[in-house]
C-alpha cells in the first residue's frame, strides 16, 4: 500500500434492533397467534419504517415472529424502504423466552451486520436487559418504564459473529417509542 493511502479500518461491530410489534387488536374468538394490528398499529408500523430510513438504520436482515401482528408490522414498516430487505419468519420467537430469542440471534448466518428482530413482550424487553451491558443513560432509564407496542431498541456489539453475542455484551444506543420517533 502506498504511504499516502489511508489505512482501512475494519469494524467488526454488529447492530441488533429489537422491535415489539405495533398495537394489535384483541378479538373474541380469534387465537392470539392470529391477532391483527389495530388501525393505530398500522400507523405505528409506518412510523417505525420512516424512522429507520430517516436515521439510516435500515436492516440487512429481518427476523419476524410467525404471529399475524408481527408479520403485518413488518409489511407496513418495510414499505418505507427503497429496496427489499431479506426477511425470515421464525416461529421460535413467538411469545418466547430470552434463551430462545438469544439462541435465534446467535444462529444468524454470517453476512448481515444489521439485523432487526420483530417479536413480542415480555421477551424482547427481557432480551434487551439481558444483552445490554452498558448504554445511553436516557435510553436505559426510559426502558425501565416499559416496552409499549412499536418500541425499538438499537444495540451495538463489538464482535464479528452473531454466535458471540452474549449477556451484557451489547451497548444500548437507543430506546424509541412511537412518541420519541416523532419528536
Amino acid at each position: 500500500m502506498p504511504a499516502w493511502a489511508p489505512a482501512i479500518q475494519r469494524s467488526f461491530m454488529l447492530r441488533l434492533m429489537l422491535l415489539r410489534h405495533a398495537k394489535s387488536n384483541s378479538i373474541p374468538g380469534v387465537a392470539d397467534l392470529q391477532r391483527p394490528l389495530a388501525e393505530r398499529g398500522y400507523r405505528e408500523a409506518e412510523l417505525v419504517g420512516q424512522y429507520l430510513v430517516a436515521q439510516q438504520l435500515k436492516p440487512e436482515l429481518t427476523i419476524v415472529s410467525s404471529a399475524t401482528r408481527t408479520q403485518q408490522t413488518w409489511t407496513h414498516l418495510s414499505a418505507a424502504f427503497d429496496t427489499p430487505v431479506k426477511k425470515i419468519t421464525e416461529e421460535r420467537i413467538y411469545e418466547s423466552s430470552v434463551d430462545n430469542i438469544v439462541h435465534v440471534i446467535r444462529n444468524i448466518e454470517p453476512g448481515p451486520r444489521v439485523v432487526l428482530v420483530i417479536g413480542h413482550n415480555p421477551g424482547l424487553y427481557l432480551t434487551t436487559q439481558y444483552l445490554s451491558g452498558e448504554g445511553d443513560e436516557d435510553a436505559l432509564e426510559r426502558l425501565e418504564m416499559g416496552f409499549p407496542p412499536a418500541s425499538l431498541t438499537v444495540m451495538d456489539f463489538d464482535v464479528d459473529a452473531w454466535e458471540l453475542v452474549g449477556k451484557g455484551g451489547g451497548r444500548l444506543l437507543r430506546f424509541e417509542t412511537p412518541g420519541t420517533m416523532v419528536g
